[in-house]
């Protein structure tokens, strides 16, 4: 008897575990990522500027076309700064299976991804956990920066869709 209610109790809680998991690591649609992302602020925080990530495909030939991201910086003390980064959606894990950790690696223009040293060609300008990408919301956490210097580049960030209402 006392081996049935311990089975069962393992049980419970290897379910209760698992169903955990899929909250840890949601399954974020790839496609919502691509438009224009402006930056909220906390509520209660008195910006006075603008934030604004642009996710867009650019041609640089006839046959090759780049995941392009730039960044847009209107600060009333700084002035206006620009950045352009190429960005590559990575999944590590395995989908399905208590699912897996979406992240974005953002490479400078001009990055060499043929180089022969492995580590410098496949080290990204900075790595990002998306935590939420909707239509509407988009939520970050920086992982790592291999960028020497300011940049704009933030750690956490939340953004809400260019061009959609939101209460």
């Amino acid at each position: 008897m006392k081996s049935i209610l311990r089975i069962s109790i393992f049980a419970a809680l290897l379910v209760a575990g698992l169903c955990g998991c899929e909250k840890l690591f949601p399954e974020i649609n790839r496609d919502n990522l691509e438009g224009s992302w402006q930056k909220e602020f906390d509520k209660g925080v008195q910006d006075a500027g603008l934030v604004i990530w642009d996710f867009s495909d650019e041609s640089v030939s006839e046959n090759e076309v780049w995941k392009v991201l730039n960044i847009y910086v209107s600060d009333v003390f700084t002035g206006d700064s620009e950045a352009k980064y190429i960005y590559v959606w990575h999944q590590n894990g395995y989908g399905g299976v208590g699912g897996s950790t979406p992240e974005l690696y953002l490479y400078e223009l001009d990055h060499d991804f043929m180089a022969e040293d492995g580590e410098t060609a496949f080290t990204p300008a900075a790595r990002y956990y998306v935590e939420e990408c909707t239509k509407d919301k988009l939520m970050l956490r920086r992982i790592e920066v291999n960028v020497d210097g300011p940049n704009l580049l933030e750690n956490e960030v939340t953004f809400k869709k260019m061009g959609l209402y939101t209460k």
